[in-house]
């Protein structure tokens, strides 16, 4: 190979070595936002918490409750003790799943059948050495996927008013980084709240 190719390829191979470590540590998250369409959100003034049995002691409940308190408090609603009366009560669930994903890359030299024999047509490389297959290597990545769901339920109904989802394809692996994803799922679906009313 010339030095003017491998010039021109080391720019491109570090393109892609970049964007494949980008690609790969980047997380896709999903929101998505539900609600029931006569519920008199405009009434809605105060709020307590409900704990599901089990979220007591739970990790992320550091994290979502102080969020969902910030957002709440943004939109004007007070939080009180379970004890006084309110309008809604703030439950939410949690559910983690291990993924593994594949990934399978090739070296790219294999020979196929050429036109005249090792040289192909006009001097492309076209093979013509029989089996001679690339090599592929997959790899296996562990991951761990989260779906966070927050709920207004309606105090006097009984009822959910308002669902918040947030799928995360792949939680942080440290405290910060859990940090980090659970204020962002949180933020981006109260932004919809209160639901716009037709």
């Amino acid at each position: 190979m010339s030095p003017i190719c491998t010039l021109r390829l080391t720019p491109l191979l570090g393109v892609v070595v970049c964007l494949n470590v980008v690609l790969t540590c980047a997380s896709a998250q999903t929101i998505k936002v539900n609600w029931r369409e006569k519920a008199p959100f405009a009434d809605y003034k105060t709020y307590s918490w409900s704990f599901a049995k089990g979220q007591e002691n739970s990790f992320y409940r550091q994290f979502v409750r102080v969020d969902v308190d910030e957002q709440l408090a943004k939109k004007g609603l007070q939080k009180v003790a379970a004890a006084q009366g309110h309008d809604l009560i703030v439950t939410y669930h949690l559910v983690t799943q291990e993924l593994m994903d594949s990934t399978t890359t090739s070296d790219g030299f294999g020979l196929g059948g050429g036109g005249f024999g090792g040289w192909g047509g006009w001097g492309g490389w076209g093979g013509g050495m029989g089996d001679m297959d690339d090599i592929a290597t997959t790899e296996a990545q562990p991951r761990t996927m989260g779906i966070l769901v927050v709920d207004l339920v309606d105090a006097k109904t009984k009822q959910v008013v308002w669902r918040g989802q947030a799928t995360e394809d792949s939680l942080a692996s440290s405290q910060k980084g859990d940090e980090k994803q659970v204020k962002k799922s949180v933020d981006k679906m109260f932004d919809r709240y209160p639901p716009q009313q037709k």
